[in-house]
């Protein structure tokens, strides 16, 4: 039922779903086949972290390659094990700035002209979505509640090429078949991670943020003046055992530099 609703709803809204988006094995076509040789892009090689391979094999389930792999901002590109957003992401919901990091994550799939969806998530504040990139035309903002939100994240499976879902919105058993399904027909699941999820592909967290623009008010919390640029530090950690951290600027300023490699002791 599930899969006849998302067909439906791609037919009659002209959705590019995650099987239009599947690159081909030799070089890919569609969205993000053109940026696959460019560098900070998605599908631009990453070295995998020294003795990758060797811990996720120790530590979890042989998995695929992905179908399809989603480009993103060259300030995100580096943060993400494939090098794009591809199958199961987590968001620290919790942290402070991660609002803006789900926009900045969404900017590079809906400007290659993906359909992305947030389901059950009200009170998003959609301008900030197209300051840091995205294409409002290419969000489906999904109204769900309680046990709505899985009947609603099911339908749109296979149907969208990326969904943002509340982690708590879900049993664990529905998130588990939900990131099966996920991983099988090519959606991009982002767990905005109220609680802990089990097995994502990269887990982000923003351990810094630095608003610009405001100045020291005495006696009061926040400072007068006008926001001018966010700058966020971001740490990633990879179901494979890699870990990165990466400076972003989600709504423009300087420059972000590239991610950087780090070890499991350094994480904050």
């Amino acid at each position: 039922m599930a899969t006849t609703v998302a067909a439906a709803l791609a037919a009659e809204l002209g959705l590019r779903t995650g099987a239009d988006l599947r690159r081909a094995a030799a070089g890919g076509t569609g969205v993000g086949a053109d940026t696959a040789a460019a560098p900070g892009t998605a599908g631009a090689g990453l070295a995998a972290p020294h003795g990758a391979a060797h811990d996720e094999s120790r530590t979890s389930p042989a998995i695929g390659p992905p179908k399809t792999i989603l480009p993103v901002t060259p300030d995100i590109s580096a943060l993400l094990p494939h090098g794009g957003l591809a199958t199961v992401t987590a968001i620290t919901a919790t942290r402070r700035g991660a609002t803006s990091l789900l926009w900045r994550l969404l900017a590079g799939p809906t400007a290659a002209g993906a359909w992305c969806a947030l389901v059950g998530l009200p009170d998003r504040y959609p301008l900030a979505a197209e300051a840091a990139g995205a294409d409002l035309g290419r969000i489906a903002f999904v109204s769900a509640a309680g046990p709505r939100i899985a009947d609603a994240a099911g339908a749109l499976a296979e149907g969208v090429a990326a969904m943002v879902v509340p982690s708590d919105g879900l049993t664990p058993p529905q998130a588990r078949r939900l990131t099966a399904r996920a991983r099988k027909g090519g959606t991009a699941i982002i767990w905005w991670e109220t609680r802990p999820v089990a097995g994502p592909d990269a887990r982000l967290k923003v351990t810094r943020a630095d608003w610009k623009g405001l100045r020291a008010n005495t006696g009061r919390l926040w400072g007068s003046g006008g926001l001018d640029a966010c700058e966020l530090d971001v740490t990633a950690r990879w179901r494979s055992g890699g870990a990165r951290r990466a400076r972003v600027w989600p709504y423009g300023g300087d420059p972000a530099g590239p991610a950087t490699p780090w070890s499991w002791g350094e994480c904050p």
